[in-house]
């Protein structure tokens, strides 16, 4: 629940600082989000999925970690750093979706005084603030799922009765109330985007066709990223990575034991039938003498 909020405000902070820097015609800076759509991924987005995690159950492996030090409190180094990394993940690509938009179709168009209302200058502005906000929405989303482990891969999150290439859906699927609120927020985004007349004077942002691509396209490359930064905590046993590399060596070794074990009981057991078969031939030697 933490870490879920933390990253949202960070990755907010980095977009509309960095946004200033967008300004019209008039020298006045155009928001990548309007002050509705801030309130909307914060007030309603966001809560139900705190809800979520909060009723989250705790992970098979948490007594193979260390004792947590009371005296650092809930602010660990690892959450941390994950939180500014996860953070910048999501407000990078936020920003490059706004630029994508701006620059690409919109020809670099801010419009003028288009943070307090539709004109005709302003269409690649409001579509752009539509990307936006359904790229935080989407990688807000997906990040409740993420977040709930913090090296554990989300495709691989329950080793210990769920693996394989279908693993992921029971990790999804086992809190009901944190997949219905993801499934709610994923579902709720469209009308809050399309719905006519509220979109362009609540939101300030209007429909998007071909934008969907860089939407999907930023969280798979979300996705990517994130599961990335695990696997290096995995490998190089960082953080809450720490005890899972250890039972990976300790697995490993166990393994090496065992086939060890196994080769030298084979050598016993052909030593054995070598003597015994030498014996037989011994006393069939003198009982034919």
């Amino acid at each position: 629940f933490l870490m879920h909020l933390l990253v949202s405000n960070i990755s907010q902070v980095i977009l509309l600082l960095i946004g200033l820097a967008f300004q019209d015609r008039d020298g006045i800076s155009v928001f990548p989000l309007s002050p509705l759509e801030i309130l909307w991924v914060n007030m309603i987005t966001s809560s139900f999925l705190a809800i979520g995690l909060g009723l989250e159950e705790a992970q098979p492996d948490i007594m193979l970690r260390r004792p947590h030090d009371l005296s650092v409190g809930v602010f660990t180094k690892e959450l941390i750093v994950d939180k500014m990394i996860y953070g910048v993940f999501m407000g990078s690509l936020c920003l490059l979706s706004f630029v994508a938009v701006i620059y690409g179709a919109g020809s670099g168009n801010l419009g003028s005084d288009c943070n307090h209302g539709y004109n005709t200058g302003c269409e690649s502005v409001f579509r752009a603030r539509a990307t936006v906000f359904s790229v935080l929405t989407f990688l807000l989303l997906v990040t409740a799922w993420e977040v709930k482990h913090f090296s554990r891969s989300l495709f691989n999150m329950d080793r210990t009765g769920h693996t394989g290439p279908f693993a992921v859906f029971h990790t999804v699927w086992y809190n009901r109330f944190l997949f219905w609120a993801v499934v709610a927020g994923f579902a709720i985004t469209f009308p809050v985007v399309y719905l006519p007349t509220v979109n362009t004077l609540v939101f300030k942002h209007s429909g998007i066709s071909w934008e969907w691509g860089i939407v999907f396209g930023c969280v798979v490359i979300y996705v990517a990223l994130v599961e990335s930064w695990k696997a290096t905590k995995r490998a190089f046993g960082i953080g809450s990575a720490k005890h899972i590399k250890l039972r990976a060596d300790e697995e490993t070794t166990g393994m090496t034991r065992d086939m060890s074990t196994s080769v030298e009981k084979r050598a016993r057991g052909s030593t054995t039938t070598s003597q015994t078969a030498t014996l037989t031939d011994t006393k069939k030697g003198d009982s034919s003498r």
